[in-house]
């Protein structure tokens, strides 16, 4: 089981042959067990220290050590920069192994950095755009800071200048022009680096899935039949569901002998921390245990159209012909992360468009809305499943 500050370990450049590799230590006794391999006096990389030497017999090396709260997870850490020529970086990570070290998972140096306050939600998102070719997050990451200063600078204006002279109301209008620019910008990164909240429409074999799919997407997009097992492989779909992106997966049904065993695991597979599951079952049967564990189910009674029967407590009654329920569906599907990094930006953007307006006639308005801007740039994260996810993007060294 993972603990929080053990001893985790990874290569944090790529994996291929090149001048220097950098192999990453992170957590609690870092530069005691690296000291003990480089045969270095104790406590000679305590605090931000450096060194060279050999390491195991392995390779000559410089090892740079940061103590906690200054390293990037904000835990004691060290690197240790090796030649980048084939093995020597997994010889070393080979080592720190047997000293008690880990493997680090993905994205576990990130993750450590954002728990420990290093990093913010916004920055993991920024970072996640970064490495999928969304540009550089480092502007981006004084955002706040440069709305502290705005925020100072529109109140001393307010306060000093009571003649409120236009070269100076013409200065803070460009600097919320410049300010909203980089957010705007911002947002359209963490937009396309955001992991969409995930939905499965999932249930036995003919159980209106597919029916449902369509109906959500407005247009036939799956092949609908009373043959049981017509759909193999789930259609997906990213749908805005009142004004939330969420992607949307029509999945492969439960029984049947004409279903493809391979095609279930791989629907299986697919769910991840946070997703939910529309269960759609016309009979109303127990759902299998290994779906309920760990995931929001709606359990619905679909079809309900073609029979008379009463309500089961706990199912939603719908059907895909008269739109019953349907509303209730696309309620539960739009309920998923409303608090996501891109919604927050989105919204400060839109305030930063008052401010702007504001400017010209009412700068103590303008002053009022940047400081909302600040509360929502430095508010504290609401959706955790939403960072989670995207740190499972990261490679191992990140």
């Amino acid at each position: 089981m993972e603990q929080q500050n053990d001893l985790i370990v990874a290569q944090a450049t790529p994996d291929a042959v090149s001048a220097i590799a950098v192999v990453r230590l992170s957590g609690k006794g870092a530069s005691a067990v690296v000291e003990l391999l480089m045969k270095l006096k104790s406590g000679r990389l305590k605090g931000k220290k450096r060194a060279v030497g050999d390491f195991a017999g392995i390779d000559h090396i410089v090892a740079i050590s940061w103590a906690v709260g200054k390293s990037y997870t904000g835990e004691e850490m060290v690197d240790l920069m090796c030649h980048g020529s084939p093995g020597t970086a997994g010889k070393i990570i080979g080592k720190l192994l047997e000293k008690g070290a880990r493997q680090a998972q993905p994205g576990e140096f990130t993750r450590r950095a954002w728990i420990n306050g290093r990093i913010t939600e916004m920055d993991v998102l920024a970072l996640s755009s970064q490495f999928s070719g969304g540009g550089r997050p480092g502007k981006d990451k004084d955002l706040s800071r440069e709305l502290q200063e705005l925020t100072s600078e529109i109140e001393g204006f307010i306060e000093f200048n009571e003649d409120h002279e236009i070269s100076e109301e013409q200065k803070i209008s460009d600097l919320l022009k410049r300010i909203l620019q980089r957010t705007n910008d911002l947002a359209e990164k963490v937009k396309r680096a955001e992991i969409l909240p995930k939905v499965f429409i999932m249930g036995p074999v003919n159980a209106g899935k597919s029916t449902l799919f369509n109906k959500l997407y407005g247009k036939e997009t799956v092949v609908v039949s009373s043959t049981p097992g017509t759909t193999r492989d789930g259609a997906t779909r990213i749908l805005n569901v009142y004004g939330r992106r969420v992607e949307i997966t029509d999945s492969a049904g439960y029984g049947g002998q004409r279903l493809d065993g391979k095609a279930l695991t791989i629907s299986e597979k697919s769910l991840g921390r946070g997703d939910r599951i529309v269960w759609m079952d016309p009979q109303c049967n127990d759902i299998p245990e290994r779906i309920k564990q760990g995931y929001e189910v709606l359990r619905v009674c679909s079809m309900c159209d073609k029979k008379n029967t009463m309500e089961k407590t706990g199912w939603l009654s719908v059907s895909s012909v008269t739109g019953q329920g349907l509303q209730q569906i696309e309620e539960f599907i739009s309920a998923t992360e409303k608090e996501g990094s891109s919604w927050r930006l989105e919204k400060m953007v839109e305030l930063l468009k008052k401010a702007i307006e504001a400017a010209d006639s009412d700068v103590a308005l303008a002053a009022e809305i940047v400081s909302e801007v600040l509360r929502e740039a430095e508010e504290p994260v609401k959706n955790a499943d939403a960072v989670e996810r995207a740190l499972e993007r990261f490679c191992v060294g990140k």
